[in-house]
């Protein structure tokens, strides 16, 4: 059928400006108030590609968006390849070994432990920051004036990566760090507008499909334009040269999106959203909030006890991790330039896609909790597979065909977990719980690469290594156990609920959660696919 590509509605309410002014705003007066119509076809990914018209947040939200998409691919996959590589350089490596003995001068460590431990410094530090974070979106109006601080740090510590250079590698390397670390800071500012564009579900949901579409397609096209300039300029083994035209386009592209997002009047300023607690100062109160989330779980909702460690702390750990992990192989046993680590990624993130239509199938004959520990068995079985199989670099192709079973596994997780997510959260709780499932996910993301690290400067081979994520999925398995039958899970959280549905702008539309969809094979299944069609 023919695709209606998705508009304004301008006939809801009359569309508002952002205000300027000196004045101090209210904590809502700036959210946008014209709509995404409904009324746009819900199939392909290219029907959702948005045209936002006077929804000015939303515009904005989109362009930075889009330099969070080309930033972290760029700096992951492009950059920090030549930096492995020239830190193998720096370490006397052969370049036909496949796994070299050898230290960098600079940090003393092995250049396959180079990003495992990049994103142990990341984790550990955004993960102690998270609820630090959150206050300040909370009991401050300062959350405009840290996006563009933050915009405009790492806008600077791009352009010198323009310049790597066997002697500037370890300096890029720190420029990694902390690039990574601000985009992250950042990132918390940009996601605080998100809830705050419609208080209607239904738009949000568009929103947030718009939005993902935004950010896929410009990682696709990205990576493509880049693997393209340096296949036509004979650049596919050369990652040094790769990397540079890369970076200038991440540069360029990100220092104009965002900046036409923070300063063109797209992003407005807030108010706090509620008003400090005088007994507390910024540095603890979201610290005791969330030990006080956690202590009420732990003593009324068991299941939501079990739930957390495993989707969050443990899988998303180790699922995260694997893509360091599975870099860093790939570069160490089958000398990936960057050029190839970009085809890697566009690999999973194309099957991610296709991945996210497992979950209605796997609905048809497992419950959630099952399909979920399925899909876990699944991403540990592959891992196992690629640990045992590829072996050197005459094995490029057969290392991406597991790519393509990582990325459907992916793809199949989240969608698996957004549903689980969706229908087992008590009413009123899922603002509060929602903050613990985003801290979950963040504060165990140090652990697996440091595990791989320090067995890699032990010298354990990489391939022994990277099987040390089995071990955090198997743990995932496990509390999903705990967590008991899903018909009794959900049982209690109706109790919970009133008998009546979750009310959530983080979750999908009503019929997603209805007790009938949960009872109903079919009817799951159905659910599941409107959950995937928003995923993808």
């Amino acid at each position: 059928m023919p695709c209606q590509i998705d508009t304004i509605d301008q006939s809801a309410q009359p569309p508002t400006s952002i205000d300027h002014s000196g004045e101090q705003p209210s904590a809502r007066e700036e959210s946008p108030s014209s709509i995404i119509s409904s009324q746009a076809c819900r199939q392909p990914l290219f029907c959702h590609w948005p045209q936002y018209g006077s929804h000015i947040e939303a515009r904005g939200w989109a362009y930075d968006a889009v330099g969070r998409s080309l930033s972290f691919i760029g700096n992951a996959a492009f950059v920090g390849t030549a930096v492995v590589q020239l830190a193998r350089i720096d370490a006397g490596c052969d370049p036909e070994d496949a796994e070299c003995s050898g230290r960098t001068q600079y940090a003393g460590i092995r250049p396959s432990s180079l990003l495992a431990l990049y994103n142990v410094i990341v984790g550990l530090a955004s993960s102690a920051l998270l609820p630090l974070l959150g206050a300040v979106v909370d009991h401050t109006s300062v959350r405009r004036l840290i996006g563009r601080i933050s915009a405009i740090i790492y806008c600077a510590t791009l352009f010198p990566m323009i310049f790597l250079s066997e002697s500037t590698w370890f300096a890029v390397a720190i420029l990694l760090i902390i690039s990574a670390f601000v985009g992250w800071i950042h990132s918390g500012m940009s996601f605080a507008y998100l809830p705050e564009m419609s208080d209607d579900k239904d738009v949000l949901e568009r929103l947030n499909t718009s939005f993902a579409v935004v950010q896929y397609g410009t990682d696709v096209v990205y990576i493509i334009v880049v693997v393209a300039i340096a296949a036509a300029m004979g650049w596919v083994d050369d990652s040094l040269a790769t990397s540079r035209v890369a970076q200038s386009i991440n540069f360029v592209a990100t220092t104009a999106v965002w900046g036409y997002a923070w300063w063109g009047g797209l992003l407005g300023r807030r108010a706090a959203m509620s008003p400090f607690p005088e007994e507390d100062s910024l540095l603890t109160v979201g610290f005791k909030r969330l030990y006080k989330t956690c202590v009420r779980i732990y003593k009324n909702y068991p299941a939501l006890a079990s739930f957390y460690p495993a989707i969050r702390a443990f899988s998303e750990s180790a699922t995260q991790a694997l893509l360091v992990i599975g870099q860093t192989y790939s570069i160490e046993l089958l000398q990936f330039s960057s050029a190839e680590t970009g085809i890697f990624l566009l690999i999973l993130l194309i099957f991610s896609s296709i991945g996210c239509y497992l979950s209605p199938i796997s609905l048809r004959f497992f419950s959630p909790i099952q399909s979920n520990q399925l899909c876990l068995f699944f991403l540990g079985l592959f891992t196992a597979g690629a640990a045992g199989f590829v072996k050197d670099a005459g094995q490029k192709v057969l290392f991406y065909v597991f790519a393509m079973f990582w990325g459907a596994c992916g793809g199949w997780k989240y969608t698996i977990e957004r549903y689980l997510t969706c229908t087992i959260i008590p009413k009123g709780q899922d603002a509060e719980l929602m903050g613990l499932y985003l801290f979950s996910g963040q504060v165990l993301t140090w652990l697996p690469p440091l595990v791989f690290a320090a067995m890699n400067e032990a010298g354990v081979s990489i391939r022994i290594s990277m099987l040390s994520l089995i071990l955090f999925w198997l743990f995932a398995i496990v509390f999903l156990q705990l967590m008991g039958s899903y018909d009794k899970v959900v049982r209690e959280a109706n109790d919970e609920r009133g008998g009546s549905r979750m009310e959530s702008s983080h979750c999908e539309r009503d019929d997603v959660v209805r007790e009938e969809d949960m009872e109903n094979e079919e009817s799951k299944s159905d659910a599941m696919d409107r959950v995937c069609e928003s995923t993808s």
